[in-house]
């Protein structure tokens, strides 16, 4: 049943995105089905993020090396700028798939980035009814193919199986943004696909909106 399940969201994820253009024992919340473990790490995760908001992005990963011995999940995993977006992908039950041969493009969003969402939104996101709305947010963060800085063009969309698009804008000394969202660690090279650092939430929007 884990592997259809996982077979599922995987085809999801693949089928949702395409580049038009170039390129336990915890204690459950009952309001929100939400664990007391799940909001205290999110909290932290925020409080975190309130004392270092100023990273530096040229030193992240730096530590481990060949960051292609890792793959998405275990490169997240090994920075505590990233923690919320890991706590969201185990909430949606994708980490499988993002460990798996790919190759994916992922954007990452920091936990400082998580904090323009607030406290309800970020509940909702976790609350185990909007599973699909969680998945939805976080499959606009992933591309089913290998694509780097470098191959993003100004004005490029990136269309939604649910009918919506992902704005593309590169600037004339080629920062990239992806709908609203900087590159602020671009081209992390991972065993199974590239990882891009984002400092914002990414938006999609309805076609014509």
């Amino acid at each position: 049943m884990k592997n259809k399940m996982l077979s599922q969201v995987s085809a999801v994820i693949v089928t949702s995105v395409l580049l038009l253009g170039c390129a336990s024992s915890d204690k459950v919340d009952e309001t929100t089905g939400t664990t007391i473990s799940e909001t205290q790490t999110m909290e932290g995760d925020a409080a975190e993020a309130g004392r270092s908001a100023e990273i530096n992005y040229n030193e992240m990963f730096e530590e481990l090396g060949n960051t292609r011995q890792f793959d998405i999940m275990a490169l997240a995993n090994s920075n505590q700028n990233l923690t919320t977006f890991v706590t969201l992908t185990e909430k949606a039950e994708i980490t499988d798939v993002l460990k798996s041969k790919g190759p994916f493009t992922v954007f990452i969003p920091t936990n400082a980035a998580f904090q323009h969402l607030s406290k309800n939104e970020l509940d909702e996101l976790l609350a185990p009814e909007n599973k699909v709305k969680l998945i939805k947010v976080l499959q606009a963060h992933i591309l089913p193919n290998k694509v780097y800085v470098t191959e993003f063009r100004d004005a490029q969309r990136i269309k939604t199986a649910d009918n919506k698009v992902i704005n593309v804008q590169v600037s004339p000394d080629k920062t990239v943004t992806i709908g609203g969202a900087k590159i602020v660690k671009p081209n992390v090279e991972v065993s199974n696909g590239v990882v891009h650092i984002v400092d914002d939430v990414i938006t999609a929007i309805a076609i014509g909106g």
